[in-house]
């Protein structure tokens, strides 16, 4: 579903929720996507999540450019717009090219 997927989306949920985009999240950063990752933000609900992730980037934990990785808006027409102008601009950890996902690593 994610190969197919050209975006993905998290609505207000629980903790498996919180996972798929952790982990959308992270497949961003490694590069095994380039997508836009979306929050949909709705009275606040992941006010505390977002404001998590700016406090990984005040302690260095999170790079400021990978911090983008998330868009979120409070309403679905303003999210959608965000994700339609959605350029990544983080340095990828291991860039697309290195994940072979449609048959055995070959090494050169």
């Amino acid at each position: 579903m994610a190969r197919r997927a050209d975006a993905f989306v998290a609505l207000p949920g629980g903790y498996g929720t919180m996972e798929e985009l952790l982990e959308v999240i992270t497949w961003s950063q490694l590069g095994i996507h380039e997508k836009p990752v979306g929050l949909l933000n709705i009275d606040g609900y992941y006010d505390c999540l977002l404001g998590l992730f700016d406090k990984g980037v005040e302690e260095g934990f999170i790079k400021p450019s990978a911090r983008n990785i998330v868009i979120s808006a409070t309403s679905a027409k303003e999210l959608l717009e965000k994700m339609e102008d959605y350029v990544p601009i983080h340095n990828q950890v291991a860039p697309s090219r290195s994940w072979n996902t449609d048959g055995p690593v070959t090494r050169s």
